[in-house]
């Protein structure tokens, strides 16, 4: 018997295939599941969780509401792609992202079934200063930060 992956894993999966389906057009574009280490490759993507809390739905109830935080950075090669990979992140989060049971199997050979909603409730793109005497090799950062809580108990 193999182990079933927990919401908050499935969640966590879940934002990474989200981010990986807005840049399938650009295979260029590399997508990590952690803050990268140098040298970065340009342009790259890296989404890392944060904070977790879970808030009492009904009494009784054992499964909370669950409101994470998210950090999704970018690195471009210039300013425009900064803008372009911020602004196109922005206005998909304005749908929230569906989250889907990876225990069934991983895309491209599965198609797992929706089990939850991560409503996104903040948005927050910040472009972050290039100081160009403190970077060895430049690149354009920016950072998303979004504040989901899961609307389909």
């Amino acid at each position: 018997m193999t182990e079933q992956l927990s919401i908050y894993r499935l969640e966590d999966l879940s934002v990474n295939y989200w981010v990986r389906g807005i840049f399938q057009p650009f295979p260029q574009v590399t997508i990590v599941d952690e803050f990268p280490s140098e040298p970065v490759t340009l342009p790259t993507i890296s989404i890392e969780e944060g904070k977790m809390s879970e808030e009492e739905y009904e009494l009784g109830n054992r499964d909370g509401i669950r409101v994470r935080r998210w950090f999704i950075d970018t690195f471009a090669m210039n300013k425009s792609q900064r803008k372009d990979f911020g602004y196109k992140l922005m206005g998909e989060a304005k749908n929230g992202i569906n989250v889907y049971d990876y225990n069934e199997g991983f895309p491209p050979s599965a198609s797992p079934s929706l089990i939850n909603h991560l409503n996104v409730i903040s948005r927050t793109f910040d472009p972050i200063p290039v100081v160009r005497n403190l970077n060895s090799t430049l690149y354009y950062r920016g950072q998303l930060i979004l504040i989901t809580k899961n609307d389909k108990v």
